[in-house]
């Protein structure tokens, strides 16, 4: 499954604090839900509750380093139909 193919059936971005606002083990891979219109807002809430100011991380366009598991568990599912069976 490609990247666009994901982006449209969840629209989740990829994010990552910058080296030298945080700590190298702090700088784990969020997962943080679209916003809604195409202004760059202010900040960004993770789905774990951290809060992602702008100008102080880096979005991602695959997977990069460690997952933030807070997110991956609070992460929703796609709904219903959005997954094919060739998916898995």
């Amino acid at each position: 499954m490609s990247i666009q193919e994901t982006e449209a059936r969840m629209p989740v971005l990829l994010v990552r604090k910058r080296a030298g606002v945080v700590g190298e083990t702090q700088r784990t891979c969020h997962l943080v839900p679209m916003p809604d219109d195409d202004r760059t807002p202010l900040a960004l809430t993770a789905y774990c509750g951290e809060l992602i100011h702008r100008g102080e991380a880096e979005l991602l366009t695959q997977p990069s380093g460690m997952p933030c598991v807070g997110c991956l568990f609070r992460v929703p599912m796609p709904r219903s139909g959005e997954l094919n069976a060739h998916d898995w």
